[in-house]
């Protein structure tokens, strides 16, 4: 069968090859659409690329590239509808972000079907003003869905790797007045990420470091994908409870838990010690089997198929 085209608007290809999360997506959608790519300056110097001689496009693009050339590519795809890919949607909201009100001006310039937005909480706080929005998940390619080596044979304890931002030290700092002492891993290149978290037994860290919205601090409700990649490659993870970890079906991942309060991280962190060495294992591998049949980048895939 014939596969439907996407063209898709990306800030570089080299962009796309390096990240991450947008390297996942794009193989994700190779697999079903047949994808072209075309970046910003191609989309303003070569007039012969026609937009509406295919059957999907989508946006992969960064707010501030969106936002700050919206007539260069408003010109590009004339009246052409559009999905946009968004995974920093609180860009366009934050009192103190340069790309406050966006979503507005891009409604404005675009013929936009739906953001695409990578967090439930989100989705609903912009539909509740007017922007057409689906939730997506973020997620792992199959082939990373591996639970790897048993807790035993694992040589980091409890760990976190990555930034150690200001409320991510806050918390740690405070952990350690309960005797409960992180071990923290320099950050690295994806690759080795996943292979690191292979050799985690618990992944923690917190994301409480609210956002300022029209003078108002709310919670973050965001990042839930840590959380479950460390799953996919069978660590245990903790962080801090937000109702956003139901939208990424953490009550079907056992090894992913959370805490309201840093006083409770302790007795988390006991169970986890303490269980049963087999079952312990088998949670580890059945959380890793769930994140590969939930296989969560196809839900991109199926709001623009569904036409959300």
């Amino acid at each position: 069968m014939k596969k439907k085209s996407l063209l898709m608007l990306v800030d570089a290809r080299s962009y796309i090859r390096d990240n991450c999360y947008q390297g996942q997506l794009a193989e994700v959608l190779r697999d079903y659409y047949d994808v072209r790519m075309i970046t910003l300056k191609e989309m303003k110097y070569l007039p012969w690329a026609n937009s509406k001689s295919y059957d999907k496009v989508l946006s992969v693009l960064k707010l501030r590239t969106l936002d700050d050339n919206l007539d260069v590519i408003s010109k590009f795809l004339k009246d052409t509808p559009l999905y946009i890919y968004e995974q920093d949607v609180w860009q366009a909201y934050m009192d103190d972000s340069p790309w406050k009100g966006a979503y507005e001006r891009i409604l404005k310039k675009l013929n936009v079907t739906s953001f695409l937005l990578t967090t439930q909480w989100w989705t609903e706080f912009v539909t509740a003003r007017g922007v057409p929005a689906t939730f997506v998940k973020m997620g792992m390619l199959q082939r990373y869905c591996d639970a790897g080596p048993a807790w035993e044979d694992r040589h980091h304890g409890l760990a976190f790797q990555g930034t150690l931002h200001p409320h991510r030290k806050k918390f740690y700092d405070e952990l350690a007045g309960y005797g409960v002492h992180v071990e923290f891993l320099t950050s690295r290149p994806y690759a080795e990420f996943l292979k690191t978290l292979h050799d985690i037994r618990i992944y923690i860290h917190t994301e409480d470091a609210p956002w300022c919205v029209d003078g108002q601090m709310i919670p973050r409700n965001a990042l839930w994908i840590k959380d479950t990649e460390a799953a996919a490659r069978g660590c245990f993870a903790i962080r801090d409870h937000e109702d956003e970890a139901f939208a990424y079906g953490i009550k079907d991942l056992p090894t992913i838990f959370t805490y309201r309060a840093v006083s409770e991280v302790p007795d988390i962190i006991k169970h986890i010690e303490t269980m049963n060495p087999d079952a312990r294992n088998a949670l580890m591998r059945q959380s890793a089997h769930v994140m590969y049949e939930r296989n969560d980048w196809m839900s991109v895939i199926a709001a623009m198929e569904n036409g959300a």
